[in-house]
């Protein structure tokens, strides 16, 4: 096993498991404000689907992100640029998906793309591994490190905090 394929691997449980993760879930569970200063499971999963939009398209192939192409922005009525890097906790939790459905249209279309993607590289990774790529705020990295870091183990993160919230909300955290 090479690192492509343990990340296209764990891309596709990454995948499977957000899906999941929201798939039992009402408009308002997806909007849930916890205490604190926790971010809405609608926030985290946008923010992690923008990402990987990102990475893959723009960082990786130099190409718009499906967001802005497929204008996903227009037909959620949501904002055309950000992703949630950045945003104060306040424009967090104000953030709103009125059509969860249609969203996971947008992230399905984006996971599949980035499987896709991972598919076609047939080096094991080196050519990715050899290319610096410039992701801000992080500044430059191997564009392996990008996949990584920011599309897996970032994003496994936010999952973690989305089994959270769900068990503040009475339902089945993470699968064993």
């Amino acid at each position: 096993m090479n690192i492509i394929d343990f990340f296209r691997r764990e891309q596709r449980r990454l995948h499977e498991w957000m899906r999941a993760s929201v798939s039992d879930l009402s408009v308002e569970e997806w909007h849930y404000q916890g205490p604190g200063r926790v971010n809405t499971i609608a926030f985290l999963i946008w923010h992690c689907v923008r990402t990987e939009d990102n990475i893959l398209r723009f960082i990786l192939q130099g190409r718009q992100p499906l967001w802005n192409e497929e204008e996903w922005h227009a037909r959620l009525g949501l904002p055309p640029r950000v992703q949630g890097t950045g945003m104060s906790t306040e424009e967090a939790r104000q953030f709103r998906i009125a059509d969860p459905a249609l969203f996971l249209q947008y992230a399905d279309r984006v996971w599949q793309e980035f499987e896709d993607y991972l598919a076609s590289v047939e080096d094991g990774g080196a050519e990715l591994s050899a290319r610096i790529v410039k992701v801000k705020p992080l500044g430059e990295m191997p564009a392996i490190q990008a996949i990584g870091q920011i599309c897996l183990t970032h994003c496994f993160t936010h999952l973690g905090e989305i089994a959270h919230i769900r068990g503040e909300l009475g339902k089945q955290g993470m699968p064993i």
